[in-house]
Order: C-alpha cells, then sequence, then structure tokens
C-alpha cells in the first residue's frame, strides 16, 4: 500500500452536490451505533469496536485517542436493512480487508492512511 494515497492520486473528485426539500424525509434517527475498525501495523491486524450513546465527532476523537501512529481507522454506521441483517454504511474510510474497486473506493482508502486530515 502507498504511503500515502492522497499525495499520488489524480483530483478525480465525481461529487454530486442538489438542492433539495428538508422535508422529504420520513424519519430520523438519533440512537446510532458505530462500527469502528482499527487496522495496526504493515499486517493490518484488525480490532473492531461497536460504539453507541455517543455522536460521529465523539466516536472519531475517541478512535484518534485510542490508535497508535501505525493504525488506520474506519467509521461505519451500523444498520438493519427490510430483511433485519446488520449493514454498514461507511462514514470514514472503508472495511481494511477489501481493495479498492472504483475510484470512491480508493478515495474512502486515502482518508485512512495515518497521518490524513481525517484518521
Amino acid at each position: 500500500m502507498v504511503a500515502n494515497l492522497a499525495a499520488v492520486l489524480p483530483i478525480m473528485v465525481t461529487m454530486h452536490i442538489e438542492e433539495v426539500d428538508e422535508r422529504d424525509s420520513t424519519w430520523e434517527q438519533h440512537d446510532s451505533t458505530f462500527r469502528v475498525y482499527f487496522a495496526q501495523g504493515p499486517e493490518r491486524s484488525i480490532t473492531t469496536f461497536d460504539v453507541s450513546g455517543a455522536t460521529f465527532s465523539e466516536v472519531r476523537d475517541w478512535t484518534r485517542n485510542q490508535a497508535p501512529d501505525d493504525t488506520i481507522i474506519a467509521i461505519a454506521l451500523v444498520g438493519l436493512d427490510s430483511r433485519g441483517l446488520k449493514g454498514l454504511t461507511w462514514l470514514l474510510g472503508m472495511d481494511p480487508n477489501d481493495h479498492p474497486e472504483s475510484e470512491i473506493e480508493v478515495r474512502m482508502l486515502a482518508e485512512m492512511e495515518p497521518g490524513s486530515p481525517s484518521s
């Protein structure tokens, strides 16, 4: 893995921004559970935690205080689909076990590099 992917990536952002009516959502959830991945060392040994009773900013701050310098961090929102099966929506980074298969996944992986502004 490149030491700092963000430094070698060309700017390829294909972000789409659309103004919307804030009244188009029908529900909100305030009691979130976050899945935190710590991937440590060159082998990327994974330790995973579920964190609840906290905001995203509190979880991100906790991860920064817990992670050694050689550790990358990923944070996801834990949710259930219509079948009741658990799944993840990535908020910071992506599963450190996965290899990026799309442009956005490359950018998500770059956010996880030690020393990046997000990690």
